[in-house]
């Protein structure tokens, strides 16, 4: 890292690791490794076999994870994962196998069907609860409130003297009234939510490649948060607190930008979830932030998640299931 002088970091010997199922291997000068954090500086100086033979082996580490690691060591930053687009569906005449008809063309006229979209229809949280909650009796119908009396025309003005004087002349009587000012409905508790959550993003500075919008429903971006999530675990495992901070505030833009298109992309979201509590500690006094990052941006967009079939089953976990509800709380009312 840039902290650290390069004569220092060119001088120390390499350090090896081999790295995943495959035992894929990589090098990394020692010094620069040592000075990552505490737990690295003992595998590297320490009295283990791991120190004296200059190799370490890390099969649970992925290979891409490890080369973030590396990545961000020497530079200070990381690249994710790049996103990759789902084959589109399948067209109705083809989905039992029949071969189209020769000749067979769409018309150019015709403008595609929607997809991804609507493959889940977003459920408000009243429709949540009342699948839970029992239907309440129905409230006896209020008795027809009496039509009101018209209100009589009201008489025109007299006229004045210096209207007398002109003769021949009539000016009408004309109503003038203030149009209404209407005011603006206050937020609800889960705009204040979210707009919260996105006024929590930390800015990057300029040379770092900001982190972009996803415009196609058909683009999947599990791998783009799973890559986050990975290199997150990964640090706080080691204690490399930088990269930690690093991994949250580039996952949170990431959210921050993120459309889910309706529940298309709810999927994405929910391996997410499933990856973050089965890959950190949970239970101490302070919640862990990536748990806490992803469990916030649920709440705020629980409507169009709940209906994948992914997400609920991630909700069978006790911990998670506590976690969002204890967000969706906030909006309360």
């Amino acid at each position: 890292m840039s902290s650290i002088p390069y004569e220092i970091i060119a001088a120390s010997k390499p350090f090896r690791f081999l790295v995943g199922p495959d035992k894929k291997e990589f090098s990394m000068h020692a010094e620069l490794v040592a000075r990552m954090s505490k737990p690295l500086w003992a595998l590297v100086n320490g009295e283990w076999k791991e120190s004296k033979a200059s190799i370490a082996e890390w099969p649970e580490i992925d290979e891409g994870t490890f080369v973030r690691f590396c990545e961000f060591a020497y530079t200070g930053d990381y690249k994710a994962a790049e996103r990759f687009m789902e084959a589109p569906p399948t067209p109705p005449e083809l989905e039992n196998g029949e071969a189209p008809e020769q000749g067979y063309a769409p018309a150019a006229e015709e403008e595609p069907e929607p997809v991804a979209e609507d493959l889940y229809t977003p459920v408000e949280v009243s429709e949540i609860v009342n699948e839970i909650l029992p239907e309440p009796e129905p409230e006896p119908e209020p008795e027809p409130e009496p039509e009101p009396e018209p209100e009589p025309e009201p008489e025109p003005l007299p006229e004045t003297a210096s209207k007398k004087k002109k003769k021949g002349k009539s000016q009408a009587f004309v109503w003038h009234f203030d149009e209404p000012v209407i005011e603006p409905s206050p937020p609800t508790k889960k705009d204040v939510m979210w707009r919260e959550f996105q006024e929590g993003v930390d800015e990057e500075p300029v040379h770092r490649r900001k982190e972009e919008p996803n415009t196609d429903p058909l683009a999947n971006y599990s791998e783009v948060f799973l890559s986050h999530a990975r290199l997150y675990a990964f640090a706080d495992c080691y204690d490399i607190q930088p990269l930690v901070g690093l991994c949250i505030r580039k996952l949170h833009r990431t959210l921050n930008v993120f459309e889910l298109h309706r529940g298309a992309r709810a999927t994405d979201v929910a391996q997410l979830i499933d990856y973050s509590f089965k890959n950190t500690r949970g239970g101490g006094r302070k919640q862990d932030a990536l748990r806490s990052l992803v469990t916030t941006y649920t709440a705020c967009h629980i409507e169009e998640l709940w209906p994948n079939l992914y997400f609920q089953d991630v909700l069978e976990s006790g911990d998670v299931s506590k976690a969002i509800i204890g967000q969706l709380l906030r909006r309360v009312n």
